[in-house]
C-alpha cells in the first residue's frame, strides 16, 4: 500500500467517525442531524465578511490594492513639489500601468547591464589631457588660455597645476596670482545626472589643449582617444541614472485645510531648518555648513516667500534627501524622520508618502534597507555616498 492510498483510506474512515458520532449524538439529544448541520453552516456564513470580501473584489478597489507598494525612494528627475503628478496618476491609471511596465523593463535592464560591469574596470569620471613642460608657467598665462577657449564646452572643465617649488596640485581658478606651474592637466566631466558627453563635446575639447599645448610652448599627452572615452562617458551615464535618488516625505494637513505659516515657521525653527539655498529650508550640518537635506512648501517651485512665513496657509510640505550625496546617507534618513515626525506633531500634519501613502515605523525600515543597498552598491564602484566624487556626479 503506497502512502496516497493509505492517506484515502485514513480520510474516509475519519468521515465515516464523524458521521456515526453524529448519529449517536443526535439520537440522545433529540436534535435531527440535518438540523443541526444547518445550524452549524449557518454560523460560519454568518462570521464570514461577505460584504467586506465583495468590496475588496470590486474592480476599482482591487486595481487600488494591485498598486499599492512598499514606500520607495524616487529618482531626482521625478521629484514633484506640487503635488499634481498623484492626482494625473489616478486619472490615467490605466496608461500609467503600461507605462510602468515599460519603464520597469528599461529599468531592469539597464541595472543587469551596470552589475554586469562591476569589478571590469574603476569608473572614470573625466577626461583628461596632461601638458608637461621644463620651463614653469604662471597661473594668469595658462588660465588666460584656459578661459579664452572653455566657452565652447558645456559640461564641467578644469585646469590643475602642479607648483614649482611644492609639487602640490593646485585648482588654478582658486590658487594665489603669484603661483608657476610645472605641469598641467586640463579635463572634462564625461558624464552626470544630466546625460553623458558627446564626441562633439570632446572635439572641441581636444581642440583646447591643443590650443594651450601651442600657445604656451608645451608637450601634450591625451589619457585616452575619444573613440576608448565615449564608452566610458556611456557606463557613467548608466551609473548616475541608476543611483540618482532622493529619500521623499510629505507632511499632508487634514483634510480641507492647510498650515499655518507661522506655525511652520516656528516647527522648523526649534527643529533646526533654516531658510537657506532656493527658499527652502535646509538642515546644515554644523561642522561643513553643507545641507544634509532640505524642505519645501507644497508648490510648483517649493520656495517659501516672507508672506507665506507671516501670514500665509500652506497647502502642504516636502521633505526630501538627495541620497548619494550626503555621508551616512542610511543615518541622515533617520534624522530626517525625526525632523518630519517632531514638524508634523506641532503643526497637525500626518506623514504620508509621494504617493500620499501613510507612513510607519515599517514603512521608514523599508526605505532605510533601500538606501543601505544604494550606499554599499556606490562604494561597489568606488565612489563613496557624500564625497566630492558624489557631489561632482549628482
Amino acid at each position: 500500500m503506497n502512502l496516497q492510498l493509505a492517506l484515502i483510506l485514513l480520510g474516509i474512515a475519519t468521515f465515516v467517525g464523524i458521521l456515526l458520532y453524529s448519529l449517536w449524538q443526535s439520537r440522545y439529544t433529540g436534535r435531527p442531524l440535518l438540523e443541526r448541520l444547518l445550524g452549524w453552516s449557518q454560523d460560519v456564513m454568518e462570521r464570514i465578511p461577505v460584504r467586506s470580501l465583495i468590496s475588496r473584489l470590486r474592480a476599482n478597489n482591487l486595481a487600488r490594492r494591485v498598486r499599492q507598494k512598499e514606500p520607495s525612494l524616487v529618482a531626482s528627475a521625478q521629484l514633484d513639489l506640487s503635488g499634481q503628478a498623484h492626482d494625473e496618476r489616478l486619472s490615467a491609471e490605466s496608461a500609467d500601468f503600461s507605462d510602468s511596465k515599460v519603464s520597469g523593463v528599461e529599468k531592469r535592464a539597464s541595472t543587469q547591464l551596470l552589475l554586469s560591469e562591476i569589478g571590469s574596470q574603476p569608473l572614470k569620471i573625466d577626461y583628461w589631457a596632461r601638458l608637461p613642460g621644463t620651463a614653469p608657467v604662471s597661473r594668469d598665462a595658462a588660465l588666460s588660455v584656459f578661459r579664452e577657449y572653455e566657452i565652447d564646452l558645456e559640461r564641467p572643465r578644469t585646469i590643475h597645476g602642479r607648483t614649482q617649488p611644492g609639487n602640490a596640485w593646485l585648482d588654478l581658478a582658486t590658487a594665489s596670482a603669484d603661483e608657476v606651474f610645472s605641469d598641467l592637466i586640463v579635463s572634462l566631466q564625461m558624464a552626470d545626472r544630466d546625460g553623458s558627453v558627446s564626441e562633439s563635446e570632446l572635439t572641441r575639447f581636444n581642440n583646447l589643449a591643443y590650443y594651450m599645448s601651442e600657445s604656451l610652448n608645451r608637450s601634450l599627452q591625451f589619457d585616452m582617444s575619444i573613440e576608448e572615452a565615449l564608452p566610458q562617458a556611456v557606463r557613467l551615464e548608466r551609473f548616475c541614472q541608476e543611483f540618482d535618488l532622493l529619500a521623499v516625505i510629505h507632511i499632508e494637513p487634514p483634510p480641507g485645510s492647510g498650515f499655518s505659516g507661522p506655525d511652520v515657521a516656528r516647527a522648523l525653527d526649534r527643529s533646526g531648518m533654516r531658510l537657506g539655498k532656493d527658499d527652502m529650508f535646509h538642515l546644515y550640518d554644523p561642522r561643513t555648513g553643507i545641507s544634509r537635506f532640505s524642505l519645501a512648501k507644497r508648490s510648483e517651485a517649493g520656495s517659501f516667500s516672507y508672506d507665506d512665513l507671516e501670514s500665509g496657509m500652506l497647502r502642504g510640505l516636502v521633505l526630501f534627501l538627495n541620497v548619494p550625496t550626503v555621508q551616512r546617507p542610511s543615518q541622515t534618513f533617520s534624522d530626517l524622520v525625526s525632523v518630519a515626525t517632531y514638524v508634523s506633531s506641532q503643526i497637525g500634519g500626518s506623514l504620508v508618502d509621494p504617493q500620499r501613502g501613510a507612513l510607519s515605523d515599517v514603512q521608514f525600515d523599508g526605505i532605510v534597507r533601500q538606501i543601505r543597498l544604494l550606499e554599499s552598491s556606490m562604494k561597489r564602484y568606488g565612489i563613496e555616498p557624500g564625497s566630492e566624487e558624489a557631489v561632482r556626479l549628482f
